[in-house]
């Protein structure tokens, strides 16, 4: 039986609470985004973990089969979940952290948003589309060689 939840079993849960908030937000919880949230994470997983599932059997490996995204598991997890969502007194206890969470995304997404423009010495650079490979703007008029010396 747990008694801490893991950062891999909270995660299938702040997906379920973030989506039930931010209409579809738990989809944007990548692995950047779980990296950057573990903290918050991590305590969303275990508010839920001690109010919803600890103690009760099969719990553990309901929420193991979650995190590998096995749909049966995700859908007892999400029908729990909502269920317990009804509660005001719960809600108050995961909003903010959901909010905590929701606000590293959003941070996230402002830095690698696709439409983001730097100013460089006056000159505008409107960068439309995420690249690949970096953009070099070059001011003036140099003289660029390319080949053997």
């Amino acid at each position: 039986m747990l008694e801490t939840i893991p950062l891999l079993l909270a995660t299938p849960i702040a997906k379920i609470i973030l989506d039930k908030f931010y209409e579809s937000i738990g989809s944007k919880l990548g692995e950047e985004a779980i990296e950057a949230a573990s903290a918050p994470i991590q305590k969303l997983g275990q508010v839920v973990w001690n109010r919803c599932f600890k103690g009760k059997p099969g719990t553990d490996t309901l929420l193991e089969e979650a995190a590998r995204g096995t749909e049966p598991a995700l859908t007892q997890v999400r029908d729990r979940l909502l269920q317990e969502m009804e509660n005001p007194e719960f809600v108050g206890m995961v909003q903010p952290l959901a909010q905590e969470i929701h606000q590293v995304i959003v941070q996230m997404e402002d830095v690698n948003a696709k439409n983001m423009q730097q100013i460089f010495g006056g000159q505008g650079l409107q960068v439309n589309e995420k690249q690949d490979q970096p953009i070099i703007q070059i001011q003036g008029n140099p003289t660029l060689h390319f080949g053997k010396n």
